[in-house]
């Protein structure tokens, strides 16, 4: 997909900031309000922009644990591999997970309140899911980066 240079610094601009309106936008890139909104409109629907979203301070609303949890499994049947990542997604504990290459198989990003949710879920993850082997907790100390801006090129 081509992304030309307006495409880019609207990219770049609604990235940090997706609630600015057609205006302000059109202040900051050599268009029209109403050429900014046809543009939005466009990355949308080629699948550029896949979703605009609120991102939640996990401290705010007393997620105040993040832990990343690598996973390794049993084996990799396809089955039991959609099973379980069909289970992540319905694991509310979990803000990302990843299938990954190198010792682990899985990554996950698991937001919880305390170490009580995080043992909860923990036992649920290794008794409703028989096809994990055994995983690793790897606790935030202290976030230095967090974000899920793309750079466009």
């Amino acid at each position: 997909y081509r992304v030309d240079q307006i495409n880019k610094r609207l990219l770049d601009i609604v990235q940090e900031n997706a609630e600015l309106t057609s205006e302000v936008l059109s202040a900051l890139v050599p268009l029209s309000p109403s050429a900014v909104q046809r543009r939005l409109a466009r990355l949308k629907k080629d699948g550029v922009i896949s979703r605009t979203v609120a991102l939640v301070d996990p401290k705010a609303v007393g997620r105040v644990l993040t832990i990343l949890v690598e996973i390794e499994i049993q084996t990799e049947h396809r089955q039991g591999l959609d099973q379980f990542q069909r289970w992540l997604q319905g694991a509310d504990e979990v803000q990302s997970g990843w299938y990954v290459t190198g010792s682990s198989d899985y990554v996950l990003l698991v937001s919880v309140k305390d170490l009580e949710e995080y043992n909860q879920f923990i036992e649920r993850l290794m008794t409703e899911n028989p096809i994990v082997r055994r995983y690793t907790s790897l606790v935030v100390l202290r976030t230095v980066k967090s974000g899920f801006k793309i750079k466009v090129d």
